[in-house]
């Protein structure tokens, strides 16, 4: 049976199912080492195949539905042995312009963002160079108060999705 290629960015979007009665697995738990995944997906920390098979986590009363979650981690497992990191939308500079990102009171300066964001588009474009490892890095200061910023979450989901397109194309 093929499993499907999760992106960073989907990994950490997914919200699984609760029990409605009985026993599941501890959220918090489940919610931390599926960051761990997206993180690996991402390039940013190893985790071994094997440590996804092998964890184990607590089961509590109204917890995650274990199927849901086992069916998650087999995924995960196969996608991090065969080492595959799939394309994203972002194959073109205007995808990447086109993504409009909500503004928030507190939030990274619009400014950072538009400016990085302009000389991403040009590296898919192939008229500039950015690595995996320089969107993984990059950081941007944050607004308050009057002057609204770019919303924290919606960036960084974003930018796991630059990053990931990066990687698949090699660099």
């Amino acid at each position: 049976m093929p499993f499907p290629y999760l992106s960073p960015a989907q990994v950490r979007a997914l919200r699984f199912p609760r029990r409605k009665s009985g026993r599941g697995y501890d959220p918090a738990q489940v919610d931390a080492f599926a960051r761990q995944i997206a993180d690996a997906l991402a390039g940013r920390l190893v985790l071994r195949p094997e440590q996804v098979r092998s964890v184990a986590f607590t089961e509590i009363a109204g917890g995650y539905e274990q199927r849901a979650v086992d069916e998650f981690l087999t995924a995960a497992e196969h996608q991090l042995r065969s080492g595959h990191v799939p394309p994203t939308t972002l194959q073109t500079g205007d995808a990447l312009l086109a993504v409009t990102l909500p503004k928030a009171s507190n939030g990274y300066d619009r400014g950072e963002v538009d400016a990085f964001l302009g000389r991403a588009a040009a590296a898919l474009d192939g008229r500039g160079r950015m690595s995996a490892a320089e969107v993984r890095h990059t950081r941007f200061s944050t607004t308050s108060g009057l002057r609204r910023g770019y919303q924290v979450r919606a960036v960084d989901t974003l930018l796991d999705e630059l990053e990931q397109e990066l990687r698949f194309r090699g660099r």
